[in-house]
């Protein structure tokens, strides 16, 4: 009798098992397949951060760092803070692929660098809208707001 009671218990582990890994697999497959919607972006685009996960240029490992954002008409943008010195700006010039995090919302994506001067100061026009400290900055000729700009090409 022990036995079987151990048998039973076994396939049960294995039962639960399987719907949980089934169920886990089935949620990042649709999140993959799905990605994020620009409803989804608009609900978060008054926040004030993303954390963005880059690969280490050197280490090959994960980096996080909150750094502003702004979401304009579908378009989500960037701006390195120290120009083309910031970390996580020179980590996406080696590999341009990035993670995002709003919230509970994340997304994926790729770095596209902007380098058309009149975009460029379009998106810092709307760093210095969004953000007050930018534009309190730009009145006593400080450069915070006017980083190297990109776009995120978000992964559908």
């Amino acid at each position: 009798m022990k036995g079987a009671w151990q048998a039973l218990r076994a396939h049960w582990v294995v039962a639960v098992a399987s719907i949980f890994f089934a169920g886990t697999v089935g949620q990042l497959w649709a999140q993959d397949k799905k990605g994020v919607t620009r409803a989804e972006l608009e609900k978060v685009a008054d926040q004030s951060t993303v954390e963005i996960t880059t690969t280490g240029r050197k280490s090959g490992q994960a980096h996080m760092k909150p750094i502003w954002f702004v979401f304009d008409q579908g378009h989500f943008y960037l701006q390195s803070g120290k120009g083309e010195k910031s970390d996580w700006y020179l980590n996406l010039k080696k590999n341009p692929h990035l993670s995002l995090k709003i919230g509970t919302l994340t997304f994926t994506g790729k770095a596209k660098f902007i380098d058309d001067e009149k975009e460029t100061e379009r998106i810092h026009g709307l760093f210095g809208s969004k953000y007050l400290l930018a534009r309190a900055a730009s009145v006593v000729g400080s450069r915070i707001g006017h980083g190297k700009a990109l776009e995120v090409e978000l992964d559908q």
